[in-house]
């Protein structure tokens, strides 16, 4: 497999605009943990911010109809915002351009730039899927591509806390289309190429993504599966938006 990590700046300097009116009430954006959209077209995500908690409250109560639910956390000198939302026209499109191909996101994505308003990606995938992305993306904001090269599951990112058996079905799940948008394979596509039950790769995909969530919440890896047939394998991957 391959990534490719790059920088997309919004054409108005945002994606949302409710994250505007957030940097407006003095909040600046760290990174993105993580992105699930709805079956209804919002959006649930988790975000580091810094800035005055009641500010973030203010700001969020008075966004009307565009914020459906928040929740804060306090991490120290940053806060997790925990934040359900209907996303801008902008933010949909450039989140139907990944779920169109089959590319695993590698969190977490990074503000950077000026402000911090633009954003740091890196996606994993085959090279094909990565390139569609990329000319996709192009078409709606500018795009700075930093790298590009063979996945290195060495690195040391969340991907870490996987097992050698783990890392495998991933690649497997990546590349039939599992996470495409609309999904291509079942866990009987999958199983097939892996000569093992679906049961077996719908438990492995379950703790696997439950393994990733903790990493990228807490910062700190999952607790090591007790299966005896799982043994921990040498450090894996790195990509970013």
């Amino acid at each position: 497999m391959r990534y490719v990590t790059y920088v997309i700046k919004p054409p108005r300097g945002y994606f949302d605009r409710g994250a505007e009116r957030l940097r407006e009430s003095g909040v600046t954006f760290e990174s993105i943990q993580n992105i699930d959209q709805l079956s209804d077209d919002t959006i649930i995500t988790h975000k580091v911010v810094r800035g005055d908690e009641s500010a973030v409250r203010d700001t969020l109560e008075e966004s009307g109809p565009d914020v459906v639910d928040y929740q804060l956390t306090d991490a120290g000198e940053m806060t997790i915002l925990q934040l359900h939302y209907r996303p801008s026209d902008l933010s949909h499109e450039l989140l139907a351009v990944h779920r169109r191909h089959a590319a695993v996101l590698d969190y977490p994505l990074k503000y950077t730039g000026p402000e911090n308003r633009r954003l740091r990606v890196t996606e994993i995938g085959r090279e094909e899927s990565l390139r569609h992305i990329i000319e996709e993306t192009e078409a709606l904001v500018d795009v700075e591509i930093e790298a590009l090269g063979n996945y290195d599951p060495s690195d040391n990112r969340p991907f870490a806390d996987l097992t050698d058996r783990q890392r495998e079905v991933l690649r497997v799940a990546v590349e039939e289309g599992y996470y495409e948008e609309p999904r291509q394979v079942t866990y009987e596509d999958i199983a097939a190429r892996l000569d093992c039950s679906a049961g077996t790769v719908g438990q492995h995909l379950r703790r696997i993504e439950a393994r990733l969530m903790s990493t990228l919440i807490t910062g700190e890896g999952a607790e090591q599966s007790t299966e005896a047939e799982e043994t921990r394998g040498p450090t894996p991957p790195s990509p970013s938006q």
